[in-house]
């Protein structure tokens, strides 16, 4: 999808400037006032296609300091470990799919979707939130696998570790 928006941009870019400088086919199409415009045009669409390649193309996971830090784009969200209440693989789909699987009934209910464009496979997060019911979030990931099973180990050795911080302060009364 990189290569795809950079060759756009860079044919994009060649092609404006091919047109609008003057000597490489003679009499420029476009001078004066009208190639300001040209390369405000194209200034605008670098900038959309920048926008769409960081904001919709790539994110970041990572897990640190017993908190799991989603990033995407702009949006980011950052989650307790030890609110985490079960991770499993979620069945490969589209996004589309996925979205339009929200209004049926039978379906687990997804609170929030973490989603790439052509990633059709992630891991659902069981999220407890204090007094209100437990939420399901859609984290989207090239290996579901690897995630789901670190996101597990992380998960049980954070309740292992408070468990065993319950029983030493139990101790100490």
């Amino acid at each position: 999808m990189f290569g795809f928006l950079g060759l756009m941009l860079g044919v994009t870019g060649g092609a404006l400037t091919g047109v609008a400088v003057k000597g490489l086919i003679g009499e420029p199409v476009v001078e004066g006032g009208g190639a300001m415009a040209f390369y405000a045009a194209f200034s605008i669409s670098a900038l959309m296609t920048m926008f769409v390649m960081l904001n919709y193309l790539s994110m970041t996971l990572r897990i640190a300091d017993g908190k799991f830090d989603i990033r995407l784009g702009m949006k980011s969200a950052v989650i307790d470990l030890s609110d985490i209440s079960a991770v499993r693989v979620a069945e490969p789909q589209s996004r589309m799919t996925r979205a339009a699987a929200q209004a049926r009934p039978d379906r687990r209910t997804i609170a929030k979707l973490w989603s790439v464009l052509g990633v059709k496979t992630g891991v659902e997060i069981d999220i407890r939130s204090g007094d209100e019911a437990t939420k399901t979030w859609f984290v989207a990931s090239l290996d579901a696998e690897a995630l789901s099973e670190k996101l597990g180990a992380v998960i049980s050795s954070d309740a292992s570790d408070e468990s065993s911080d319950d029983s030493d302060s139990a101790s100490d009364a």
